[in-house]
């Protein structure tokens, strides 16, 4: 399983540290001039610097393979993979838009899917796909929604068809030969619609079951070949971190507003505890008190819990047998079990390029910035979600310009987005 090298134990205390001075009476210093070395530690020290080392997959040994992410870049953007040949990865992850849907609340495949499709910028860092974490990998991930009734409404043996038209000779020169798809005639062997629980899967022989199924993993294979790379460029805050880690006790990176905003981030309003690392993420899953109350979202979300239970029966995560990890024992999956805390938690996003990927939360209701900080003031719904809210989630009592503050330093998360070669959309083969 992929982890985030970043210190822990002292760091963890110097934020504790933090969070208790910067919360009594009259904070660290007083508030403002230069940062105090406890303030100093734990920006070093919890965060990390940007741009951080993709982390390996082991599990998809395509990952770093220019040719693969090549391939999977068509791939992401081509919507004869979908049921109606109208819908592709960036449908609901438009680059236009942050690679993330801002159509509706929830993104809208075929149909409404329940949930609001995070950005896959800075993905490839996430031990955990999806908002419930019903994937371990980016390419498990790519696998659920062609075969989704709602996302893309269409099957596996159908993007087999269409790699194997279009784009033959560019998977044979990564994964090798394909599968004889078609007769001498040109007539498909295999209804298009075949795909796991439909009648037409169900009569082929197994043989030709795994020769499409693994055709489809080399798909999501490839799909994340090109989605790791999705990388966003250093923010002014990285700018503020550098400093800071050469020795300097202050940096003019930042404006005050927006250094009360990071003050407030390490202190009184936690913000520290849950968002850390180079992406700004636990890479965990929290119950942050969502309500469901929004078009198009499910009556009850399970988050986490129902995630846990979906991943350890997918056929594709990092202990199946379509992945590539070498000692399969020690995958995360291998070990996974569902505590009731799980309950209507979802995963922590990453904070960078937050500005470019509104709306917010899982239920994208949360329109702004400023909502998402008025939603952690005051520690979150009241009802309207599943499970227990994560106790660390209590009203904070910020100031209006506390609050504004906080969001100032947000901002200063955003970095360049992916280069124009990554984002700019591909003219696809006939």
């Amino acid at each position: 399983m992929r982890v985030i090298p970043i210190p822990v134990a002292p760091a963890a205390a110097s934020a504790a540290a933090v969070a208790a001075c910067v919360a009594s009476a009259v904070g660290c210093d007083g508030g403002g001039g230069p940062f105090t070395a406890l303030e100093r530690e734990a920006i070093v020290a919890r965060t990390g610097a940007w741009p951080a080392p993709v982390p390996p997959d082991p599990s998809n040994r395509f990952a770093d393979d220019p040719a693969a992410a090549a391939l999977g870049k068509l791939l992401f953007f081509d919507t004869r993979v979908s049921g109606n040949r109208e819908v592709s990865c960036a449908t609901c992850h438009d680059p236009d838009t942050g690679f993330q849907d801002i159509r509706a609340n929830t993104s809208h495949g075929v149909g409404y899917t329940g949930r609001h499709s995070p950005t896959v910028i800075n993905a490839a860092y996430a031990p955990w796909e999806f908002w419930d974490g019903r994937a371990d990998s980016q390419w498990s991930q790519a696998l659920r929604p062609p075969e989704s009734p709602v996302e893309m409404g269409g099957s596996r043996t159908r993007v087999a068809y269409v790699i194997a038209d279009h784009y033959a000779a560019e998977y044979e020169a990564i994964f090798g030969p394909l599968p004889v798809l078609r007769d001498p005639d040109g007539a498909p062997r295999f209804p298009l619609d075949a795909r796991p629980g439909s009648d037409s899967w169900d009569t082929m022989h197994d043989a030709d079951r795994d020769a499409i199924t693994a055709v489809y993993v080399n798909f999501g294979k490839a799909v994340a070949a090109y989605e790791r790379r999705l990388v966003s460029g250093p923010a002014r805050f990285d700018a503020l971190r550098a400093d800071l880690a050469a020795g300097a006790d202050d940096s003019d990176a930042l404006d005050e507003q927006e250094k009360e905003g990071l003050r407030l981030f390490l202190g009184k309003g936690g913000c520290l505890e849950c968002h850390d690392g180079p992406i700004f993420s636990d890479g965990k899953f929290h119950n942050v008190g969502v309500a469901q109350d929004g078009p198009h979202l499910l009556a009850v979300d399970r988050g986490r819990l129902r995630g846990i239970d979906t991943l350890l029966t997918s056929e594709f995560h990092c202990a199946s047998r379509w992945s590539d990890h070498p000692d399969k024992v020690h995958c995360a999956v291998a070990g996974l079990t569902a505590v009731r805390r799980d309950g209507g938690a979802f995963k922590t996003p990453g904070l960078r390029q937050l500005s470019s990927t509104a709306p917010y939360m899982h239920t994208g209701t949360v329109a702004t910035l400023t909502d998402v900080v008025a939603h952690y003031d005051r520690g979150g719904d009241a009802t309207g979600f599943f499970g227990a809210v994560d106790p660390r989630v209590a009203p904070l009592g910020l100031a209006p310009s506390e609050a504004e503050a906080l969001v100032a330093f947000l901002r200063t998360l955003d970095g360049a987005p992916p280069s124009d070669e990554l984002i700019a959309r591909p003219l696809l083969p006939e």
